[in-house]
């Protein structure tokens, strides 16, 4: 049994497509980010940084991060095949796409969208979003080229969680002056996985819909 916290749109996506896959019992407990929910006394004892999702499992035992709630998911429903095995020759190249997809593209994308956290005043403010833009336009570029040599998927043939992860990303782009989705291999990928039975009913949940 799961309880996986959400909001629409949010660092749930990947994780909740995952969940939904696995056919696992769950609940899905919607905070509302508009009303700050996700910083009430309650949800913070949950998840102290007061950011989405959280998962609840076993019990009680809670994690948070999104990139390793999706590592874990994978670990307890092998069956999936949604990420490579310990061992396999797919393994390094996967553990790499998490790590770059949370670490450098997440994170550009939070410059973009929440300036405030970064800097002080609406000048400067900009100025980082501006740069952010920049910096994920190389990244785009860079991602839709290696699925274009290696892909059809970030690793090749099979279709792993960072796939789900990576057009969760390209979805928060969909304001930019050229978001992710405007690229061929990106838009190929994200074309794809919206026909995975589990990630157009998590987008159905959540009430949102994705760019092509």
């Amino acid at each position: 049994m799961y309880k996986l916290y959400w909001s629409a749109g949010s660092a749930a996506m990947a994780p909740q497509a995952i969940i939904l896959e696995s056919g696992a019992k769950a609940e899905f407990i919607h905070l509302d980010d508009g009303k700050r929910e996700q910083k009430s006394p309650e949800y913070l004892k949950l998840n102290p940084h007061g950011r989405i999702p959280t998962l609840v499992f076993d019990e009680g035992q809670v994690m948070y991060e999104s990139a390793a709630i999706c590592q874990f998911l994978t670990e307890r429903h092998p069956e999936l095949t949604l990420a490579p095995a310990v061992g396999s020759p797919d393994r390094a190249r996967y553990l790499q796409w998490m790590a770059y997809l949370t670490n450098t593209v997440q994170e550009a994308i939070m410059h973009w969208w929440h300036g405030e956290n970064f800097v002080d005043g609406a000048a400067e403010q900009a100025k980082v979003k501006a740069k952010a833009e920049e910096r994920l336009a190389k990244m785009w570029t860079f991602l839709d080229n290696e699925i274009a040599t290696k892909g059809p998927h970030l690793c090749g043939a099979p279709f792993y969680a960072c796939d789900y992860f990576l057009v969760m990303l390209v979805r928060w782009s969909r304001k930019m002056a050229k978001p992710g989705h405007q690229y061929p291999h990106l838009n190929a990928l994200i074309r794809e996985t919206l026909q995975r039975p589990a990630y157009a009913q998590m987008l159905k949940l959540q009430g949102i819909e994705q760019a092509v």
